[in-house]
């Protein structure tokens, strides 16, 4: 499954343009024309590479899945005052960082979290509580985490 992102969006918007420009020198008939479109490739790849370096590591602005395998979080600040969680969830055995306003509730649940899986050496489950569709008073695209442990029988069964 692919999970597109701002950061893949725009590599691949890059990558058509610089494709599109590598094409140009077959249907040009003056030199100088060929001459004019290898520093725009050069500098499409350029574009695509430093892209690509920027976002490498950075969290998804994103919930985290329905349900993920608890690895790490922390809380940070943001220089507005705002308080974000960063999640670092396993999901189909990909390793990815969310990143999600924050929430006394869920900052707990992550919290009661990361003390389970240090005291027994168990991972921890996580999964986004449904809200009530009735009950659309949240904001800011909240939602309400839970976690437990992990459910070997489900996970593996024999």
């Amino acid at each position: 499954m692919l999970d597109f992102s701002v950061s893949t969006g725009q590599l691949i918007l890059i990558w058509s343009f610089a494709g599109a420009v590598c094409c140009l020198p077959f249907f040009t008939k003056n030199i100088w024309q060929r001459f004019f479109t290898v520093p725009v490739i050069f500098i499409s790849i350029w574009l695509s590479f430093y892209t690509n370096y920027e976002f490498i590591g950075r969290p998804m602005d994103d919930r985290p899945p329905e349900k993920f395998v608890y690895e790490h979080h922390a809380v940070i600040y943001e220089r507005n005052g705002d308080r974000l969680i960063i999640l670092w969830a396993l999901k189909d055995g990909i390793n990815k960082l969310f990143r999600f306003p924050w929430t006394e509730q869920n900052e707990e649940a992550l919290d009661q979290a990361k003390r389970n899986a240090e005291r027994s050496g168990i991972p921890q489950m996580g999964e986004i509580i449904k809200e009530d569709p009735v009950d659309k008073r949240s904001r800011n695209n909240e939602f309400t985490l839970k976690t437990y442990r992990f459910p070997f029988q489900e996970m593996m069964p024999k």
